[in-house]
């Protein structure tokens, strides 16, 4: 009898739609920031999504583009990826990276709790392609013990901070600028844009075409401003990683710096030695602005055309990205980072955590003037070529007309290689 049974049972788990369904594996791909708090989130979704397994890769910050595309263009299994604001249209246009709305309409529930920056930088073509993992702004941060010191207010704008870096200079600090230079890395163009939206400039006017080639422009004034500041008047201290620059702004040798604005969390964070010091300012220059971005999931192409990876994608898109934005919340309080997620501002425990390290309410009105980054799908290729040029430009190795000029000439060749 109990031998009949068996018999009927593997008969029946053999019949179309009743066998034991195998878990759905998904590759996530990341850029290689705290590792074990990505796998410990990964372990509590499987734990609650016992149908889907998750296996991650993750690359260096500063190959993760180049990286991508060749892993992308092979074919090799990715079905959620970090994806950044300046690569996404790039992906999208390559049709490397599926639109979530055009799958999972409910998705588009999630734009009205967005930044509006990070709701753009996230947006191709009208439709929504992730879920942010972290925003940010690129702030202007200052030691605010060695300005009361020294009788200094915050400088509003570039001519009251290099004034200032002079006065701290002739007191004795050699470099009161320190400045994270380093041409690998796609901040480093962020950073300057993030400056030049403070000073009321852009990068691009209306229809795309160069601004930052005009002598008489915000952006072309502040590369002469960086330069000047650089070899004339000898003010800048340069570290090649933002985790440098943290170590040499806790010297008390530096009493400047623009950076992205959660480095303030690790300046303040004890056993820094002047842990408490640091702070943030409006962006100098008159509009006061800076540059908003997004870093975010997004579900390949490859995923999409499958069934299951898209519907395990989705899930653990949503559960990381969106929800009840617990994800985000966990690296904002662990880690400071920065969220796109609205609610997540009047969040109480968020608010509490970061008061150790920041005024919310200054970062909040900072936020209300973020500007997001013009991004055509050549963006992420040009800001290669053009990042070299800027290193150069900042230490004299060719003057500021040199390399807007062939950073233009760059951009208006990619545009009519990829333009629509």
């Amino acid at each position: 009898m109990k031998k009949s049974l068996w018999f009927l049972l593997i008969g029946l788990l053999l019949l179309p739609g009743l066998a034991l369904a195998a878990p759905v594996t998904i590759n996530f791909v990341v850029w290689n920031y705290n590792i074990a708090t990505i796998e410990d989130n990964i372990n509590k979704f499987v734990s609650t999504n016992p149908d889907i397994r998750v296996k991650l890769a993750s690359y260096p910050w500063t190959q993760y583009h180049d990286t991508m595309v060749l892993r992308l263009r092979g074919k090799t299994q990715t079905d959620v990826m970090y994806n950044g604001e300046d690569w996404l249209p790039e992906f999208a246009a390559a049709g490397w990276v599926a639109s979530l709305e055009d799958y999972f309409p409910q998705a588009a529930a999630y734009t009205a709790k967005t930044a509006s920056y990070a709701l753009a930088d996230m947006t191709y073509n009208g439709k929504l392609y992730g879920l942010s993992y972290y925003a940010d702004l690129i702030t202007f941060q200052y030691n605010k013990e060695i300005l009361k010191k020294n009788g200094l207010s915050v400088p509003k704008d570039w001519d009251q901070v290099l004034q200032q870096s002079l006065k701290l200079k002739q007191g004795g600090m050699k470099n009161p600028i320190v400045y994270e230079y380093d041409a690998n890395l796609p901040n480093f163009y962020s950073a300057f844009a993030s400056q030049v939206y403070g000073r009321g400039g852009s990068m691009f006017d209306a229809k795309l075409n160069p601004a930052f080639n005009d002598p008489n422009g915000e952006a072309f004034k502040h590369l002469q401003w960086l330069q000047d500041a650089k070899v004339k008047h000898d003010i800048i201290a340069f570290d090649q990683h933002e985790t440098k620059v943290v170590v040499s702004f806790n010297t008390g040798q530096h009493a400047f710096s623009v950076m992205y604005n959660y480095m303030l969390a690790a300046l303040n964070k004890p056993p820094q030695p002047l842990a408490g010091q640091f702070t943030m300012a409006p962006m100098p220059g008159k509009a006061g602005a800076c540059l908003g971005f997004a870093k975010f999931y997004t579900m390949t192409s490859q995923a999409a055309k499958n069934t299951d990876r898209r519907n395990a994608s989705w899930k653990f898109i949503e559960a990381f990205g969106g929800g009840d934005y617990k994800v985000a919340k966990r690296w904002a309080v662990e880690d400071g980072l920065g969220f796109a997620a609205l609610p997540l501002f009047d969040d109480p425990d968020v608010k509490k955590a970061w008061s150790g390290w920041i005024d919310m309410d200054a970062f909040k009105a900072q936020a209300k003037l973020a500007r997001n980054d013009v991004n055509p799908e050549w963006k992420g290729m040009w800001s290669e070529f053009f990042r070299p040029l800027m290193a150069k430009a900042f230490v004299g190795g060719a003057t500021v007309k040199e390399v807007m000029d062939q950073g233009a000439a760059k951009w208006n060749e990619y545009r009519e290689l990829l333009g629509q």
